[in-house]
């Protein structure tokens, strides 16, 4: 049966074929993720039908419309107490085709926007590699908007989905891979949300129990593993080995002072380039190469500190989709818990089944915040 109007069809992908299959008619629930950095995982379950049995199979992808496309990889065929045999369908949304691929030798960039990086490292790995079996087919690089400080950046080995991941997160840009049928092509793009936190702009958003948008909240704070000064140290041995100290300020002391230790003997000032030349860096260049590997590292230990919101998505006096989007910095206000945090929307979920639901998270999944939803209900 179709739910409350979605439509999922199923494509055929291959090295040599892109093609719609047909339309999953019959189906009881669709949990379908749409992030703002890296991949969501999808939630399928139908009626073993012969049509189905066709159409959902490992490898298949999954479209429900929009950008956002998923891999079939996980299914499991149930009884329930009724004896209808019944699916459920799982897997993840197309950034996890980055996870194929590693870094093949060494990367190194100097002093440029982050998202120029990550174009760098798909566009090496994955879409014009100088192996052509490396290549992922249909993938593209989209515009390169020069977002993101300008940092240094130097990796040996490794997925590029990780390296992205760290990129992202201490940037706070976004990384999509959209789904583009008409074109047959799967672009990859790096984003940044809109930042509507100033109240008194034009396009500013502030939801608050004040106003009845916010119908339920918790908040959270955990500040055990924050690290806040990283010494960094790269090559060369005893005295003599290079070394930097990176934190948003380094003269941090006392109890506020937590440190890390970054081992990136990786990191050297001879590359070696794929076409068999070598690079050297300076030694401002080498020790800002340091710097960013140390900032990237201080990204996985942050302050946790999670507010947790049911949302009103309907009748509220803003729309999710029309006044802000995935990816945009809103303000959060509970008044009744002194409250009043930014928060980022980091990831949609739509939920079919008797009913449609919409949960927004606010923050990051991975690896900064703690993941929590924030719900509204349309019958």
């Amino acid at each position: 049966m179709l739910l409350n109007g979605v439509t999922i069809t199923v494509f055929e992908i291959t090295e040599n074929k892109f093609s719609a299959l047909g339309e999953i008619n019959k189906f009881t629930h669709l949990l379908w993720p749409d992030n703002y950095a890296g991949y969501g995982t999808f939630e399928l379950q139908a009626p073993v039908t012969e049509e189905n049995q066709t159409l959902l199979r490992e490898g298949n992808y999954l479209w429900t419309g929009g950008t956002t496309a998923a891999a079939i990889e996980i299914i499991n065929s149930e009884t329930d107490t009724k004896g209808q045999k019944n699916y459920v369908i799982k897997g993840r949304t197309l950034e996890f085709l980055l996870s194929t691929r590693i870094i093949w030798g060494t990367y190194s960039a100097n002093n440029k926007p982050t998202s120029t990086i990550m174009y760098d490292l798909v566009n090496q790995n994955c879409v014009n590699p100088s192996d052509p079996n490396r290549k992922i087919p249909y993938l593209t690089c989209g515009t390169d908007l020069k977002i993101g400080s300008k940092i240094s950046h130097q990796k040996t080995g490794g997925y590029i989905y990780d390296d992205l991941l760290d990129l992202s997160s201490e940037s706070e840009l976004g990384f999509n891979v959209l789904f583009l049928p008409l074109e047959q092509e799967l672009r990859f793009v790096v984003t940044q949300g809109t930042d509507r936190t100033n109240l008194q702009a034009l396009g500013s958003i502030l939801l608050s129990t004040n106003l009845e948008d916010i119908l339920a909240s918790e908040y959270y704070l955990n500040t055990q593993d924050v690290r806040n000064l990283a010494w960094v140290q790269g090559e060369g041995e005893g005295s003599s080995r290079k070394e930097v100290v990176a934190g948003e300020n380094i003269q941090v002391k006392g109890f506020n002072r937590r440190e890390l230790y970054v081992d990136a003997r990786d990191i050297q000032s001879s590359v070696y380039n794929s076409d068999g030349t070598t690079t050297e860096l300076t030694e401002e260049e080498y020790l800002a190469t340091l710097k960013s590997r140390g900032l990237v590292k201080l990204a996985d230990y942050p302050r946790t500190e999670t507010f947790e919101a049911t949302i009103r998505t309907t009748g509220g006096q803003y729309t999710y989709g029309k006044d802000y989007f995935k990816g945009d910095k809103i303000v959060i206000q509970d008044l009744d818990l002194g409250l009043q945090v930014i928060g980022r929307i980091t990831e949609v979920t739509n939920s079919w089944g008797e009913s449609h639901e919409m949960d927004l998270t606010f923050g990051y999944s991975y690896p900064t915040l703690l993941k929590k939803i924030s719900r509204g209900r349309s019958n």
